[in-house]
């Protein structure tokens, strides 16, 4: 039973991945494409289209907190090198 539960879990968590990740790189290549530009900022305005969609459902204050944290978080992720520009 506990194998079946973490597996039933596993997946859950797999598709939800699986939409942020692509949410996020659908975003990212259309700020790229509409600005023209291949720097940081794509992923930080990426990411907060993707935390605004994904929190679409629960309104415009939750869209807003949803924009910020993704915008956030991926402002994170390349100050400490993780993204692909220096």
């Amino acid at each position: 039973r506990g194998v079946r539960e973490m597996g039933s879990q596993s997946r859950s968590w797999g598709k939800n991945l699986l939409v942020i990740g692509a949410v996020f790189s659908v975003s990212e290549c259309f700020v790229e494409k509409s600005r023209g530009r291949s720097d940081r900022w794509n992923s930080i305005f990426g990411g907060c289209l993707t935390g605004g969609v994904l929190a679409a459902g629960a309104g415009p204050q939750a869209m807003g907190v949803g924009c910020a944290g993704f915008a956030a978080f991926s402002a994170a992720i390349d100050a400490l090198g993780f993204g692909h520009f220096d």
